[in-house]
């Protein structure tokens, strides 16, 4: 009888470890399968496919000068979305400062929306002074909100014709020149 009862328990456990197993290759699976899919177009910000137009928006920075979508025609730039509730956020700034430098970008042409209160962001705003124009605005305010920004950080880099060349993670950055 003991043997019995023992070979139905680990009969049992296997069965668990079974479905566990199948359980996390499946998670992997649609990871992947997102990756691929979101890479498919040069892009993992779904929204914003490689040789789309960059949304229209219109915001004010913290120096008070406006910065509209129309406005960045002519020159290649890159946006950089930050929250200060992001503990990633701030370890990318160098990589920005890093890819502004490399690619001649001026100040203007360096968009960095930072989303949360503007006491929180303040440090931002400091580490960026010089590099890049900063917008302040809340978490997934409507600059975020137009570029269907929604994780932290993010980048998007944007040809002369004001047309998405990358768009992604802090990986974006650092892929082809």
């Amino acid at each position: 009888m003991g043997f019995l009862v023992a070979v139905v328990a680990l009969i049992g456990a296997l069965t668990v470890l079974n479905l566990l197993l199948i359980m996390a290759i499946m998670r992997r699976l649609k990871q992947q399968n997102s990756v691929s899919n979101a890479n498919s177009n040069g892009s993992d910000i779904p929204e914003l496919p490689v040789g789309s137009r960059i949304p229209d928006f219109r915001a004010e920075s913290t120096s008070g000068a406006v910065v509209a979508a129309r406005e960045l025609v002519g020159a290649d730039s890159v946006f950089a979305f930050f929250d200060t509730g992001c503990s990633v956020c701030k370890t990318t700034i160098p990589k920005l400062r890093d890819h502004a430098e490399a690619h001649g970008l001026k100040a203007d042409q360096v968009i960095a929306v930072v989303g949360g209160s503007e006491s929180a962001a303040g440090e931002y705003v400091e580490q960026l002074d010089g590099v890049a124009t900063v917008i302040v605005e809340e978490s997934v305010g409507p600059v975020a909100s137009a570029f269907s920004i929604s994780g932290f950080p993010a980048f998007v880099v944007v040809d002369g014709d004001g047309l998405v060349v990358r768009a992604g993670t802090q990986s974006t950055l650092t892929t082809r020149a």
